[in-house]
């Protein structure tokens, strides 16, 4: 499964917190793409966001282009700290699940020390039984002396002589009752060190499940906090879309599509186009003989959203869809997520839940074939979304049916 660009839960949080951070053609040139765990420090982060202007605003100071910029900046650190507290997190549910575990080998113990306790009262009872019914001949007079003899542990040595029958008799009488008396205290003690062990184990087991909860909620608190401000980027971008020039977004929009093109299976011509577009961020790559998330960096195609790049055929594809969305609504499509590398895959695969991520190396994000959209797409039965549905099969764009239902309306892949 994937990553939420609306994050509503720990299963559910963006890790790509640079993709607004914006990209400009001169000198100052922030990465393609990089991760919270790429971002040490966060100060890179800031640096990038406040001094490389965005594609298309360059020389722009209006508020609302500050305000992006804020906005980017706030995202990042915001994505940052969710990053930390679900590491945080994850230690704590390793920790419970421990202590979870540990509480029921106690519990299987303690069951099994009862057990043995019970054996041992058992055993105990029926000492003392022993013990009392001999007194209880001795006292009435009954002729023990042959008997004791022949079953106690000295033999009939003693049988010569009365004396001798009436001594054996009191010992063996003491080493029964000594013989009770030490079963009961194993007993006891058994009983309370299981108890103990229990009792001290269900605590401890209780102190990180209270952790694990608190964690939880930290992160949700995060979360929602990341949500607002992925709302705000939404309505930020819509608005400086209208600061831009028309001409040069659709020049650019062109350009990238030409790349993705020529990379597919274009002519000669196109394809040294391409490799010599490689080279200034395009892509010369074909549909990609790389295994998942270890695609070279030439083989992806840049979109025209600072920062994501697809599969040259899903690229063009996507940058096709783009412009009949910009057409529709007037702006180009908010992208979260595009191609994830393995190293991505693998540590987002170890902070989620079981089930909650794809097993690394089998994510459609790893293969440059998926997308996480935001914008009014992420959500269901908005105008964005039901826009998606009705055009995005013409350009091999699906919301997967796994995905539909609520579930994860921001995910689409390409299957042409």
């Amino acid at each position: 499964m994937r990553t939420s660009p609306r994050p509503d839960s720990i299963t559910r949080s963006n890790h790509h917190i640079a993709h607004g951070i914006p990209r400009s053609s001169g000198p100052c040139r922030a990465p393609l793409r990089f991760s919270v765990r790429a971002l040490l420090p966060l100060s890179t982060a800031l640096l990038f966001a406040l001094t490389c202007a965005a594609p298309g605003t360059a020389g722009i100071a209006d508020p609302e282009s500050a305000d992006l910029d804020r906005l980017r900046v706030e995202l990042a650190t915001a994505r940052a700290e969710v990053t930390a507290l679900r590491e945080s997190a994850t230690e704590r549910i390793l920790a419970y699940e421990e202590e979870s575990a540990r509480l029921e080998e106690l519990t299987d113990e303690r069951e099994a020390a009862d057990h043995r306790a019970d054996a041992a009262d058992r055993h105990h009872e029926g000492a003392r039984l022993g013990a009392a019914r001999q007194a209880a001949s001795a006292y009435k007079g009954a002729d023990l002396s042959l008997m004791q003899a022949w079953t106690s542990a000295e033999g009939p040595t003693h049988a010569l002589e009365r004396g001798a029958y009436l001594l054996l008799f009191g010992e063996r009488r003491s080493a029964d009752l000594a013989r009770a008396q030490a079963s009961q205290v194993a007993t006891d003690t058994l009983a309370e060190a299981a108890e103990s062990a229990e009792r001290e184990q269900a605590e401890a087991t209780e102190a990180a499940e209270t952790a694990r909860e608190t964690a939880l909620e930290a992160i949700a608190a995060q979360e929602q906090r990341t949500e607002k401000l992925l709302e705000q980027q939404t309505r930020l971008e819509a608005a400086l879309a209208d600061t831009r020039d028309p001409g040069n977004e659709e020049t650019r929009r062109k350009e990238a599509l030409a790349d993705a093109r020529g990379a597919v299976s274009g002519t000669e011509g196109e394809r040294e186009s391409a490799q010599e577009a490689a080279g200034d961020g395009g892509c010369a790559g074909g549909t990609g003989d790389f295994r998942n998330g270890r695609a070279p960096d030439g083989v992806l195609c840049p979109l025209p959203q600072p920062g994501e790049r697809l599969r040259a055929d899903a690229a063009a594809a996507f940058i096709e869809l783009d412009g009949d969305f910009r057409s529709e609504f007037g702006r180009p499509m908010c992208v979260t997520d595009s191609y994830r590398p393995y190293h991505e895959q693998v540590r987002l695969f170890q902070e989620m839940l079981p089930g909650m991520a794809a097993e690394p190396g089998t994510s459609a994000h790893g293969l440059g074939v998926a997308v996480d959209l935001c914008g009014g797409v992420n959500e269901l039965d908005t105008p964005e979304h039901r826009w998606m549905l009705d055009h995005g099969p013409e350009h091999g764009w699906h919301n997967p049916d796994w995905a539909r239902g609520g579930f994860e309306p921001w995910h689409w892949e390409f299957t042409p």
